[in-house]
């Protein structure tokens, strides 16, 4: 139970990626071939492309895919560069700190609230909420990741 809960943001990042690709296959089957667009088809590809983004932010954080340039830490002594590390990890964290606060503040906004999809009338909310719940995890692994290399320095130092 634990590993499924752990492992939950790639889970539903990879069916959000699953449902995009199929719904796109299907649209220009429908479209092209038939002659028949579905009409609820981009509604539900910016509803599933949202939380892909955000949740599988968090799975390349934790991964450790994220971009980076090495350029300047490439040339430093080992200790230096774990120093830079940390740096770079917290301001990381307060830009995405931000973007939680941001994303939770347009979420609550009075115009976001009462705006619904067109078709199947689903709340904004529901998609603006994949960016504070993204960034929240993305917080969460960057802070594990923080930890985990403090106790490594740590351990390396003795």
């Amino acid at each position: 139970m634990k590993k499924f809960i752990c492992n939950l943001d790639a889970l539903l990042s990879g069916i959000s990626l699953i449902i995009i690709v199929l719904i796109t296959v299907a649209g220009v089957i429908m479209r092209k071939f038939i002659g028949q667009p579905i009409a609820w088809l981009e509604e539900m590809q910016i509803f599933f492309f949202v939380w892909l983004v955000f949740l599988g932010g968090s799975l390349a954080f934790r991964m450790g895919n994220q971009v980076s340039i090495d350029l300047i830490a490439a040339r430093l002594s080992d200790r230096s560069r774990n120093i830079l590390e940390i740096i770079d990890y917290l301001v990381s964290i307060i830009v995405i700190s931000y973007m939680l606060y941001g994303g939770w503040k347009l979420m609550h906004s009075p115009s976001v609230i009462r705006k619904v999809t067109p078709y199947f009338k689903i709340g904004y909310a529901w998609i603006d909420l994949a960016v504070p719940i993204g960034c929240a995890l993305m917080i969460l692994q960057y802070t594990v990741i923080i930890i985990n290399r403090l106790i490594k320095w740590k351990k390396e130092d003795k």
